[in-house]
């Protein structure tokens, strides 16, 4: 499921936003679905991912305190890179776009906050991406793990004002929540 990404490494080196939230549980924290999880254990990561300090029981990822911050528990504010990079959890290799739920349907949309959509939004390369990711989510692997990690799919009715919808997916919440019933 690989994907390809929107914002150059460089860019996101040089940013101080993403990895970074004001509240200890911010709804913009990743999460971390059991298959990532057991992925990296796999991984010469293993101890990093499966520590304790890391990921709540719920999947979400730990934050750390740091000078009136809270980071996430993978980032090297030193370097400003992740020390999980090669496997982090899909919600980091989408972001700036997001999934959330959205008149009952699990919707895609764009972080307008991001320095780096800020400066594109209005280019081709985005039109370009916005229609690779309208294809990405119709892969039927991409739709199986979504069925089977609903939780992905993230509530940020509170942040409206910071979001630009761009398509609906194909799959209504009630779809993905059946699924994981099932």
């Amino acid at each position: 499921m690989a994907m390809k990404q929107f914002v150059p490494q460089n860019v996101c080196l040089s940013c101080d936003g993403c990895c970074r939230f004001k509240e200890q549980d911010s709804t913009w924290r990743p999460q971390m679905t059991k298959e990532e999880i057991d992925q990296g254990a796999k991984s010469k990561l293993a101890d990093l991912i499966l520590s304790k300090d890391s990921i709540e029981h719920n999947g979400y990822i730990k934050t750390v305190s740091c000078q009136g911050q809270h980071l996430c528990s993978f980032f090297n504010p030193e370097h400003n890179t992740c020390r999980i990079y090669s496997h982090r959890p899909f919600e980091c290799q989408l972001y700036p776009f997001v999934l959330t739920k959205h008149n009952g349907q699990a919707t895609v949309c764009v972080h307008l906050s991001c320095p780096h959509i800020q400066q594109t939004r209005s280019t081709p390369e985005f039109k370009e991406y916005a229609a690779y990711l309208k294809k990405y989510f119709k892969q039927a692997s991409v739709r199986d793990f979504l069925k089977r990690n609903p939780s992905l799919i993230g509530d940020y009715s509170a942040y409206s004002n910071e979001l630009e919808y761009l398509f609906t997916l194909s799959l209504s919440l009630d779809d993905l929540m059946s699924s994981k019933s099932n």
